[in-house]
């Protein structure tokens, strides 16, 4: 199994923790379309019942430890052939019944975060002919140069630390084509032990910021966690053993051309935004804010959502944000809006035209979709898209204001083609009421 990739096929030995003497054989398929399913050559003992739920399941496979979480059973013959659904994958540690997984390290590859820091690791050098001075015919020559960058590195003031890694490697020459391969990830270390649902929420803040910013959905390419317990003895000496994760995500990269995208199509880069400072503050701001960011991104991320449900999630996320920073939970819709309105500034206001009329016009759209009342029959589908973009970008300006963002991050976005043409639909939408 390829040590990268979330497309695989492993067989081994399965049980369940609690009932090691039944183990079965069986082949664990993982598919980025179809998931992960186990199929058994027998069936598993379930102490729970007839239902085939299986909060977890062991494994060992390809001379490694697997622990499968929340599986259901999907097929069964007869006790001789058992198929189970798995929803997540820990290749490389057994949990036992009752323990929550844990580490102390968590590694992610969000797609994009490499052009979004900068592929400054592989240079293409022309060497033109009357340079080379050995007679090559006049032709010039290219020099592929791969240069590993150093590790950027900060501390939150929680304690975790947020390292950028950056790698390259060579591909396996075919006889004709070598490749050379770049790429980024982060890591977050923590001062102790975390779960790694915890470990992952925190994680999740800075795969949003990467989204954001490039204006992309940046899944990830790899998953792995560390803990101190997990150790791999070579020559005598021991070494942290890395525990991959494999998971049916939500965030999906659905784009026509997934991984490719320049630093002009971006809304800011990580250099706009101030580095790893930038990145540090950014980390600070999404953990306080971290429900509201959550449900907005989430309304951004999940495919075939009603347009009339990506108004009232930013809109509810907006409430909820100017409550958190207002310290006075009364707060209403129009106070939010208000609120919101002056920590996003001017770009904003640029952005809508008027801004007080459309905050009238989300709420007025909120209170249709919250009540059922049925006023707008006719507004269509492109001008509720208007609207629930500009509400989504009147979060992300403030989430940004928040984080101290400097005003090279505003005039990029601000300057960006989807921004412009967005502002243009919005006033129309607003001044139609």
């Amino acid at each position: 199994m390829a040590e990268d990739t979330n497309e695989f096929e492993v067989r081994g030995q399965w049980w369940l923790p609690d009932n090691e003497g039944n183990k079965v054989p069986g082949t664990l398929k993982n598919s980025e379309t179809h998931g992960a399913e186990l199929h058994l050559i027998g069936a598993l003992d379930s102490r729970i019942g007839e239902d085939g739920i299986y909060p977890r399941i062991h494994g060992l496979a390809d001379g490694k430890p697997f622990t499968l979480e929340d599986c259901f059973r999907s097929f069964l013959r007869n006790g001789e052939a058992e198929k189970v659904r798995v929803q997540q994958i820990f290749r490389g540690a057994w949990y036992t019944a009752d323990e929550e997984p844990d580490c102390d390290q968590v590694t992610t590859r969000p797609r994009y975060l490499t052009q979004w820091v900068g592929n400054q690791g592989v240079r293409r050098d022309h060497i033109p002919p009357n340079e080379l001075g050995d007679g090559r015919n006049g032709k010039p020559v290219v020099i592929l140069r791969a240069i590993l960058q150093p590790k950027i590195s900060t501390t939150l003031a929680s304690g975790i630390t947020v390292n950028i890694h950056h790698a390259v490697t060579e591909k396996p020459h075919t006889g004709t084509q070598q490749t050379i391969t770049e790429w980024r990830e982060i890591n977050l270390t923590f001062p102790e032990n975390v779960s790694t649902s915890d470990a992952l929420a925190h994680m999740s803040d800075a795969q949003d910021l990467v989204s954001i910013a490039t204006g992309r959905t940046a899944e990830y390419d790899s998953v792995r966690f560390l803990h101190p317990d997990i150790v791999l003895t070579v020559g005598g000496s021991e070494h942290r053993d890395r525990i991959d994760f494999y998971a049916d995500w939500m965030v999906r990269d659905t784009s026509k051309k997934p991984g490719i995208i320049h630093a002009h199509k971006m809304f800011f880069t990580f250099d706009d935004l101030g580095g790893i400072q930038g990145l540090a503050y950014w980390m600070e701001a999404a953990e306080r804010h971290r429900s509201t960011l959550g449900r907005v991104m989430a309304s951004k991320y999940r495919q075939g959502l009603f347009m009339e449900d990506r108004i009232f999630h930013r809109a509810a996320a907006i409430e909820a944000f100017a409550r958190d920073r207002i310290g006075y939970k009364n707060v209403k819709l129009p106070g939010a809006l208000e609120h919101c309105r002056n920590l996003a500034g001017r770009e904003f206001a640029d952005l809508v035209g008027d801004a007080e009329r459309w905050s009238q016009v989300i709420k007025s759209n909120r209170d249709d979709i919250g009540h059922h009342y049925g006023k707008r029959p006719d507004q269509g589908g492109a001008q509720k898209h208007v609207l629930a973009e500009s509400a989504y970008w009147l979060f992300i300006l403030c989430m940004l204001r928040e984080a101290k963002a400097p005003q090279k991050v505003f005039e990029r976005i601000k300057s960006h083609s989807e921004w412009t043409w967005l502002a243009s639909k919005v006033r129309a939408v607003v001044q139609a009421g």
